[in-house]
């Protein structure tokens, strides 16, 4: 069985001054999985993203409201000192919903900012490897350019090669097909598909677009009342008995597509 990258084991979860957000999140992600999670609007999907990758760990004024475990390869994240989590997190990419591009500077920088930051290689290798993720998310003809002149999409390849420019184990996404029309949420999808085809990158993406799932060969867990339900594929979610999950699919489904309810498969 392939190794463990990122658990959370009994997760409970809130911010202060606000009620408990998860409940029990039990979720691991291995070497090369695709997980995709889903649900509605504003019941911490995106939290869980930021918890699984280190992102982001309680305030010891907000313990009161936690309990359970998160680890990152192997390393229980709530326990180990700052400096080691930062060791940690350089083995992960992370792709933010608002894209998070630094706005003064070029594409080119923004995807070599990491390495400059974060590893010892040397200028030229640098820019051999920045030079190869521009031409893998088709930003050639682009990289000197500053995010606010690039299109949507360009934007959130931008992030993507950024977020892989340090050769991660697992790549977090949050919403990166947002806002985007349909051949760019395709190119964006098949992107993806590639970049793990060719890196074996284990990928969790929080996602309104079901269709992703399918699309990228994905398992979704689907946030409810706080909890995760087991990772499913999209025909068991739509042959459920639980109507509850039949009508999540449907909801987060943004893809145009119809699906049929016996096949799974769109009609």
């Amino acid at each position: 069985m392939s190794e463990v990258l990122s658990e959370a084991c009994g997760l409970r979860f809130g911010y202060r001054d606000d009620e408990r957000i998860l409940n029990g999140i039990d979720f691991e992600v291995r070497r090369g999985d695709v997980r995709i999670i889903a649900g509605e609007s504003g019941k911490g999907k995106s939290t869980i993203l930021r918890l699984l990758s280190g992102l982001e760990r309680p305030h010891p004024d907000e313990l009161g409201s936690v309990a359970g475990q998160v680890f990152l390869f192997g390393e229980d994240i709530w326990e180990i000192p700052h400096v080691r989590l930062q060791d940690l997190r350089k083995r992960t990419g992370y792709v933010f919903q608002n894209n998070a591009l630094i706005s003064n500077m070029t594409v080119e920088d923004n995807i070599a900012m990491p390495l400059r930051y974060h590893t010892d290689l040397t200028d030229e290798k640098i820019s051999q490897r920045v030079r190869r993720w521009i031409e893998m998310l088709l930003l050639a003809g682009h990289e000197d350019k500053r995010p606010a002149h690039l299109s949507l999409g360009m934007q959130k390849r931008a992030a993507v090669a950024r977020a892989m420019a340090m050769e991660p184990e697992v790549l977090f996404l949050d919403e990166p097909t947002a806002g985007l029309d349909a051949k760019n949420n395709d190119i964006m999808l098949s992107l993806i598909g590639n970049l793990r085809a060719l890196s074996n990158v284990a990928i969790v993406m929080v996602t309104h677009d079901l269709g992703s799932a399918k699309s990228l060969g994905g398992r979704i867990a689907l946030l409810v009342d706080g909890t995760l339900r087991r990772p499913r594929s999209m025909e068991e979610l739509l042959k459920s008995s639980d109507l509850r999950d039949r009508e999540l699919v449907r909801e987060n489904n943004n893809s145009g597509s119809r699906f049929d309810d016996e096949s799974g498969f769109p009609s």
